[in-house]
C-alpha cells in the first residue's frame, strides 16, 4: 500500500467558474474528479503545490477571458509549476519550453527577453493559462494523463464558444488540439501550432506568429490588445 503524504485539502473551485460551468459539468463527474486529484496529492509528491491547481481559474474569472493558450501538463520539476501553464514565479530558471515562448515573444513583438518567467501579468488581463492536465507527479511528465481532465477543459471550451466575445485559443502541442472541434464559433480565432517543447517547437511554433496574429485579430474587431510586454 502506497505511503500516504499528509496533504491540504484542494481548494474550493473559484465560484465565478463553478457558475460558469455548472450547465456543462455534471456535479457527479466534478466530485469524482476531485476525489481522484485529492487521492493522488494524498499519495504522491505532486505539482503544482495543491493550493495553486485552480489558480488560472483564480486570477482569470470567465467574464475576463480573451486568450485561452492551453499546453499539455505542468512542469514535473520541484519549484517549477506554479499553477499557470507555462510560468514559474519570479527567481526560478526559466524551463526551456518558455524559453521558446520567450523567443517567439521578442522575434514577433519586438520586446526584449523578459528576466522572469513569471506570466501572471498576462493571466490578469484575461489570458486563461491551462494545460490539458492540471497536475503532475514529480519527475513523471504525463502522469496525470489518465486522470479525466478533459471533463474541465470541455467544460471550459464550451462555455467560452458561446461567448460573444472575440476569443483567440491557442492550442499548442497534439494534445491541446484535440479539443478544437469544441470551437465553433465564428466569432473567435483558433489558432493550432506543435508545443514548445524543444522536442517539437521545430515543427511550427518558431513560425506561428501567435502574438501577432492574435493583436491582428483584436484589432480587425475593434478590441483592445493584450498588453504582451512583460518587463515594467
Amino acid at each position: 500500500m502506497p505511503k500516504r503524504i499528509k496533504s491540504e485539502l484542494l481548494p474550493p473551485f473559484p465560484i465565478k467558474w463553478e457558475n460558469a460551468l455548472k450547465p456543462h459539468w455534471e456535479e457527479e463527474m466534478k466530485e469524482a474528479l476531485k476525489a481522484e486529484i485529492q487521492n493522488e496529492y494524498d499519495k504522491n509528491i505532486v505539482y503544482p503545490e495543491i493550493e495553486n491547481i485552480w489558480k488560472a481559474f483564480s486570477l482569470t474569472p470567465p467574464e475576463n477571458v480573451r486568450v485561452l493558450i492551453l499546453g499539455q501538463d505542468p512542469y514535473h520539476g520541484i519549484h517549477q509549476a506554479n499553477g499557470l501553464s507555462f510560468s514559474v514565479d519570479n527567481g526560478v530558471k526559466i524551463p526551456p519550453s518558455l524559453r521558446n515562448i520567450f523567443k517567439l515573444y521578442c522575434s514577433n513583438t519586438g520586446y526584449n527577453q523578459p528576466k522572469s518567467g513569471n506570466l501572471g501579468k498576462w493571466a490578469e488581463q484575461g489570458v486563461l493559462l491551462l494545460n490539458s492536465s492540471l497536475s503532475v507527479k514529480k519527475d513523471q511528465p504525463g502522469s496525470h494523463s489518465y486522470l479525466p481532465y478533459e471533463q474541465i477543459l470541455n467544460a471550459v471550451l464550451t462555455y467560452l464558444n458561446k461567448s460573444k466575445n472575440g476569443i483567440v485559443f491557442w492550442l499548442l502541442g497534439n494534445q491541446a488540439q484535440v479539443h478544437s472541434s469544441v470551437i465553433t464559433n465564428t466569432n473567435h480565432l483558433c489558432l493550432k501550432t506543435s508545443h514548445p517543447s524543444p522536442l517539437s517547437a521545430y515543427r511550427g511554433f518558431h513560425e506561428s506568429q501567435l502574438f501577432s496574429k492574435t493583436d491582428e485579430f483584436f484589432k480587425k474587431g475593434e478590441l483592445n490588445n493584450i498588453n504582451w510586454c512583460l518587463e515594467s
